[in-house]
């Protein structure tokens, strides 16, 4: 069954622990999420329910309770934060997390690109994140750009909101986990919000948005690599967009001078005295007398 307004849904006013339901958020492939609110604390939350009557429910359910956990034990400003977590008499699980209101990156870009500047906080920011779940182990999986949220009230300006596809590295059995597959999905990312395409096979960044300064398309491209040895990590993305992010910053701050003397003598100075004395005059913006 599609998951349409036919499925049944909690009304204002609904009980999830000490969270009262007062709207709906929206809809994700295990579960309605919901806006709550805290009986007690000031706080907000956004409550995740497993959507009712599906026939792989105990999967389902297995892989909420275990989206809960992971986030649980991450402790980063762009994730949000586990508040209560339970299960409904009908067995299925619920969760509240932290409420990150913002704009998704992925409605940012759809009419026009980002500027340069803000393309380098992003892959910054977002690499941090990601810097800081793998090396404790896990792996996002499936990082889009409608799953980044930007968050100007917050003190860091970008957070991930969906987790349920996050795995420990020894999750995959024979298959292989790699955590620069995340990285080069926040390459894709970062190529579309810098060029308003997709990434294609063929065509690096600087083919798509030629005026792009040389060591931001390097970057992208280096993340968008498919070769081991080339993709860098989310450690090395984040320092590299650092280093970016604060030279881009310097570069309006560098305004030209007022006046420079000109190259060699002006062909109606006779002698050098003659020429320091007019170049001095000239900085303190006086016109020389003769």
């Amino acid at each position: 069954m599609s998951r349409t307004a036919t499925r049944d849904r909690f009304i204002a006013g609904s009980r999830f622990g000490d969270y009262s339901i007062e709207q709906e958020l929206g809809i994700e492939e295990t579960g309605m999420v919901y806006l709550g609110r805290h009986v007690v604390l000031p706080r907000q939350a956004a409550i995740k329910v497993m959507h009712p009557g599906e026939t792989w429910s105990k999967t389902v359910a297995v892989q909420m309770l275990r989206e809960a956990c992971l986030v649980e034990a991450l402790s980063h400003p762009g994730i949000p934060r586990v508040y209560e977590c339970g299960v409904l008499p009908d067995k299925r699980p619920w969760t509240a997390f932290e409420h990150i209101d913002g704009e998704s990156v992925g409605s940012m870009i759809t009419e026009t690109p980002l500027a340069v500047a803000d393309v380098v906080v992003l892959v910054r920011d977002v690499a941090d994140i990601l810097d800081h779940i793998h090396q404790r182990g896990l792996v996002l999986r499936q990082l889009t750009a409608e799953s980044l949220i930007r968050t100007p009230t917050r003190r860091f300006p970008f957070a991930i909101r969906q987790w349920g596809h996050a795995c420990t590295l020894d999750a995959g059995g024979k298959a292989q986990i790699d955590p620069r597959d995340d990285v080069r999905q926040l390459g894709k990312i970062a190529f579309r919000a810098l060029t308003g395409s997709r990434a294609a096979t063929n065509a690096s960044t600087t083919d798509r948005y030629p005026a792009a300064p040389r060591d931001v398309a390097a970057l992208v491209d280096s993340m968008l690599s498919g070769q081991r040895g080339l993709c860098p990590s989310s450690a090395e993305v984040r320092d590299r967009a650092k280093w970016l992010s604060d030279t881009l910053e310097l570069v309006p701050a560098m305004d030209k001078p007022r006046w420079t003397p000109p190259h060699g003598l002006d062909d109606k100075v006779t002698n050098i005295e003659e020429a320091i004395t007019g170049f001095t005059i000239r900085i303190a913006g006086r016109t020389p007398t003769r």
